[in-house]
């Protein structure tokens, strides 16, 4: 049993992680009113020890599954994706410390100190990666409740669909089981609609945002979208999100954009995740504008249903619901990242892209083998890509910064020669 005086510092260095990332974000965007219930949806999140305890508490390990299958199951899902260095120092005894810092957050926070310690809780565990297959491993030698998710990795799979929906068919009997309520057409119609909803929101609020950085910050744009995850209530969070966009639009009218000479880049490669959010931090400290974020958690954003989506069978609608995550989903799981390669590409020839950063968090290898496929692509529209590689310690921030600054110097002269060559 661990020390109770190292137990006591190790929870306060967590929330106190948390409680500093929030306080930025707060200060930074003090005129939007809005804001404050996500901030304080992430406040109660770090504080929260008691959650997770419910005999139906279904937990999913990232983001690379349907929730609107674990909310027609008769579940509240509840995420853990990572983020936080704080949790990862909870994982030492159990991954070696070279295991990238994503998945030692997750098992970090699973076996957090005075915890709930979900012992009735079972985890949906999609396997994007090796990382998330030896996170599997462990916490079934704990004697956890576990339903994996295999993503066939290869597109070209003729059958590859049709294995996911088996996939998926098979999760909604584990949580249907597990949260002892069966899964309907009426309730997956209602889970469709509530998700869709949600998104529509999502996707509304990152279009009205894009490029007001005097309005709200870009770090404070990912965080609302990151709130998803950390909410208990995705009607309420959905209702707010709306406040909260509203309150944007407002500004926009009224306010000239003053930073409008900020060079526009796209954030690529690994998530970046709250509370760790010195990336964003660190490219407005450097004169740079986040208009695009391109990957798995972005993409989730464009998967709406329409009507037609929502005709069926019971088994049909899950079929409906699989096919079309399937069609979106960019994690590390395939072979050949196809999706988010057409995304990027879709999101360059809109023009207002001047540079790329691709961020790689250390450990995280699979990101790299599509950074050679980006940099041909990207080549061929003239757009720069800085590869950044990192973790979630803070020491190397400074270092970091010098050569932010330098990229974002960078594109600030080839502005200036492109507008001398029109002139």
């Amino acid at each position: 049993m661990k020390d109770n005086n190292i137990t006591s510092t190790q929870n306060e260095a967590f929330e106190k992680e948390y409680c500093d990332t929030l306080n930025r974000l707060g200060n930074d965007n003090r005129m939007l009113k809005g804001l404050r219930w996500f901030l304080d949806t992430a406040y109660n999140r770090a504080y929260n020890n008691t959650e997770c305890t419910d005999s139906k508490s279904v937990v999913i390990l990232g983001t690379s599954v349907p929730e609107e299958l674990v909310i027609a199951a008769g579940a509240e899902p509840q995420w853990i994706i990572g983020g936080s260095l704080a949790s990862t120092v909870w994982s030492d005894e159990l991954v070696p410390r070279d295991t990238d810092p994503v998945s030692r957050s997750v098992l970090g926070y699973i076996n957090r100190p005075d915890g709930s310690g979900f012992s009735d809780t079972l985890f949906i565990i999609p396997l994007v990666s090796d990382s998330m297959r030896k996170i599997a491993y462990e916490l079934k030698s704990e004697g956890r409740n576990i339903c994996l998710v295999d993503i066939p990795p290869d597109r070209n799979d003729t059958y590859s669909v049709q294995k996911y929906a088996k996939q998926m068919k098979a999760m909604c009997s584990a949580v249907s089981e597990h949260t002892k309520a069966r899964v309907t057409r009426r309730s997956l119609v209602s889970a469709m609609k509530l998700i869709s909803a949600a998104r529509r929101s999502l996707h509304r609020f990152l279009e009205v945002s894009r490029g007001r950085t005097d309005i709200i910050t870009d770090a404070a744009r990912l965080f609302v979208r990151n709130s998803y995850y950390m909410t208990s209530s995705i009607v309420e969070w959905t209702r707010r999100l709306e406040v909260l966009t509203g309150e944007i639009e407002f500004y926009a009218v009224r306010m000239k954009n003053n930073e409008r000479n900020r060079p526009c880049i796209m954030l690529l490669g690994s998530p970046v995740i709250f509370p760790n959010y010195k990336i964003p931090f660190l490219t407005r400290e450097s004169g740079l504008a986040i208009c695009d974020t391109a990957d798995y958690i972005t993409l989730k954003t464009n998967i709406v249903y329409g009507e037609s989506a929502m005709r069926g069978r019971r088994d049909r609608l899950i079929e409906n619901i699989a096919e079309k995550w399937y069609a979106y989903d960019s994690s590390p799981s395939f072979v050949k990242n196809d999706v988010l390669f057409g995304y990027v590409s879709w999101i360059i020839q809109k023009g207002y892209t001047e540079g790329i950063i691709y961020h790689v968090l250390k450990g995280q290898i699979e990101y790299d083998f599509e950074l050679e496929r980006f940099e041909n692509m990207l080549a061929e529209y003239g757009i720069p890509v800085f590869r950044l590689e990192t973790d979630y310690q803070y020491q190397d921030v400074e270092q970091l910064r010098i050569r932010m600054e330098a990229f974002s110097e960078m594109l600030v002269q080839r502005r200036y020669r492109e507008v001398r060559r029109a002139s």
